[in-house]
């Protein structure tokens, strides 16, 4: 079976991690680097060995035996490394957050759509063995309809400097803690209950602790909360922050902090709680996936074993390679990364008027 060629632009940690995915997938191989920086693009080589180096991303997308990309540069060059991309007929897999906007997306959407190419946006916590046993209970009724969700990702001290302090600043980040952290907590309870359609959002966003990090610009939330409510009468509640005086009920993270990445999702049978333990000091003992059912009308500790897996992003590029031949059914879309996007912007502009938004689509 003929592997796919891959090139990535951006070789920074998220770049790193999606070559491990590529060399791991056994489905790819990792053609083609691309960077400005020239230490990274030598750490990067030095590393993981890529059959090409280069410097233009245009010369990179320019090369007839490159078959896919994946797009890991900061938020603000999703959509024109994206764009740039398809437009050179390349499958392409970015980084989150898909786009800075909806509107940007859709843009994608179309273009993905019209050149018959595979669109993916980096949600590899999807592919993780508790998020798929999850999610599996969940397709198979075992908790019956999903009526309510509650996500967070909160972190009591953890706001990002990040490279040239561009996390903090809108026109290069898009957004704070949502845009970092939300499209995680959010995507989770989203994808686990089966994508249904957003109908409505009201929400606000917050900043409270800029003097915590030295920023030249920070113009972003550090924290935010709301609810959104879909089509088939689901909810779910969600809360991210980089910074909060959390309380004693979110336990230590890994950095020393409080901090907590957990779902939960709600249904007349039982429910179910999915938690990153990824996130947590060695110290906190939560199990990264927990059932409860009704049993006899008591509520009940169940068993839900599941296969753990050694690298998210490897199965995350097997599952986008296997798309690309037809081989299996995606897990995201360009429509899925559309309808994300129109639920972010929604939360902003609630916060920002103090009222509800209702939701456009496709």
């Amino acid at each position: 079976m003929d592997k796919y060629n891959v090139g990535i632009v951006g070789l920074g940690w998220p770049g790193e991690r999606h070559a491990e995915g590529v060399q791991g997938s056994g489905l790819g191989d990792l053609y083609a680097a691309c960077d400005i920086n020239e230490e990274r693009r030598e750490k990067f080589t030095a590393k993981y060995s890529p059959e090409k180096v280069f410097v233009s991303y245009d010369e990179m997308l320019a090369d007839p035996g490159l078959d896919a990309v994946i797009v890991s540069l900061p938020n603000a060059l999703h959509f024109p490394g994206t764009l740039k991309a398809l437009q050179a007929s390349k499958h392409v897999l970015c980084e989150k957050p898909p786009t800075l906007n909806a509107g940007q997306m859709r843009q994608l959407h179309a273009e993905a759509e019209q050149r018959g190419l595979i669109y993916f946006f980096g949600r590899q916590m999807r592919f993780s063995g508790a998020v798929q046993a999850a999610r599996k209970a969940v397709a198979e009724r075992r908790l019956g309809d999903i009526y309510f969700a509650k996500t967070m990702w909160v972190r009591s001290r953890g706001t990002p400097g990040g490279v040239d302090g561009w996390f903090t600043d809108r026109s290069r980040a898009g957004g704070g803690a949502l845009i970092d952290l939300g499209v995680h907590a959010i995507d989770a309870a989203w994808y686990l209950m089966g994508n249904p359609k957003p109908r409505t959002v009201s929400a606000q966003t917050y900043q409270k602790f800029p003097q915590l990090v030295k920023a030249a610009v920070f113009d972003v939330e550090d924290s935010a909360c709301g609810m959104i409510r879909f089509e088939n009468g689901a909810s779910v509640l969600f809360e991210v922050s980089w910074s909060a005086n959390l309380t004693d009920d979110i336990p230590i993270g890994r950095l020393g902090t409080r901090e907590l990445f957990s779902t939960t999702l709600f249904g007349p049978k039982g429910s179910i709680r999915v938690v990153d333990t990824l996130q947590l000091h060695p110290s906190v003992k939560i199990p990264p996936l927990s059932l409860f059912e009704d049993k006899d009308g008591e509520l009940v500790d169940s068993e839900l074993p599941f296969a753990p897996v050694r690298h998210e992003f490897v199965s995350q590029m097997q599952n986008f390679l296997r798309a690309i031949r037809g081989d299996e059914a995606a897990l995201n879309s360009s429509v899925q990364a559309v309808l994300l996007m129109e639920m972010l912007d929604a939360i902003y502009k609630s916060s920002l008027t103090g009222r509800e938004v209702s939701l456009s689509y496709l």
